[in-house]
């Protein structure tokens, strides 16, 4: 992901090959524009959009919209920090990668562990995030598993990305009311991607090629420090094209306090993505411990 001020648009990367389908038999295929008839489900009543949303069985109804600006622009303030002071990090990843059958038995499941790598790259003007797994010994991982019929999933680090500034003119915001979580109260704040800006942060890629999509979601954000704590995304639209039914990312967030970085982090800490493709169910569970500095070393050695 590649950014100068404005933040790349891909986030969430997507891989989905689960054996041969109508899209493999056929060939690459571009889609039609499948958002012109979009309804978001911020458009909803509320009782609608919590019935739809389960998470939101506790929410306190909004009394007042008239916050919503400065819901809006001191969330920004906080995602704008996490951006631009965000470091080097490596994690712990577990995966579980799991097929789903129709009536939601499992069907097959694979157990991963990775060093999982956010690492910066940059010549002064422009600046790369990128996101990658790595072995035991240091070794980048291809994944595998896609030609067993899993999905894949990655980038979540950066998913705030739609509260930023230079991006919060992209989406369409509605503010739904309050709801705690833990011990946190939190301002609980719907949104959806404008297609007309086009400015998709997903990718799925695939037999294809790669597409980017729009999303729709919410935002679970602490009423005192402004910072997300859980968000929710949803297709804005489904993907019949290419076989894409439906895609449901959940991301917790906590914060995380480095010893030379002087401002804690929020970070995704549980990830649970549910995906429908060619009338498969597939769920991804990522699990990130143990976040650290990651620092690349060198040795420059003397000829002989």
């Amino acid at each position: 992901m590649h950014f100068a001020r404005r933040f790349s648009p891909f986030v969430l990367v997507t891989t989905l090959t689960p054996g041969l389908t109508t899209c493999q038999q056929s060939g690459p295929r571009v889609p039609a524009n499948p958002y012109e008839n979009a309804h978001p489900y911020l458009d909803l009543p509320l009782e609608q959009v919590v019935k739809h949303i389960p998470e939101l069985r506790e929410l306190e109804p909004a009394q007042d919209e008239q916050i919503l600006p400065t819901i809006l622009s001191e969330t920004a303030v906080a995602v704008d920090e996490f951006l631009d002071n965000a470091v080097d990090l490596l994690a712990q990843e577990e995966v579980t990668r799991t097929r789903l059958r129709s009536n939601g038995s499992v069907q097959a499941s694979q157990r991963l562990q990775y060093n999982y790598l956010i690492v910066h790259h940059g010549d002064g003007l422009t600046l790369t995030i990128e996101e990658y797994r790595e072995d035991s010994r240091g070794n980048r991982v291809e994944q595998g598993g896609l030609d067993q019929g899993f999905s894949l999933t990655s980038g979540f680090a950066l998913i705030c990305i739609y509260f930023a500034s230079d991006h919060r003119s992209d989406s369409t915001f509605r503010y739904l009311g309050r709801e705690t979580m833990g011990s946190r109260k939190t301002y609980v704040v719907a949104f959806a991607q404008r297609p007309e800006q086009r400015a998709a942060v997903n990718i799925v890629s695939g037999t294809w090629g790669k597409i980017g999509i729009l999303v729709q979601g919410i935002a679970w954000i602490d009423e005192r420090s402004y910072e997300i704590m859980r968000m929710r995304t949803d297709l804005l639209a489904p993907l019949p094209q290419i076989g894409l039914q439906a895609q449901t990312t959940e991301v917790s967030f906590d914060e995380v306090r480095l010893q030379d970085v002087p401002n804690p982090l929020w970070l995704p800490s549980d990830v649970t993505v549910d995906a429908k493709f060619e009338g498969t169910d597939f769920r991804n569970e990522h699990r990130y411990t143990n976040y650290r500095r990651y620092r690349v070393s060198s040795k420059i050695l003397a000829p002989n």
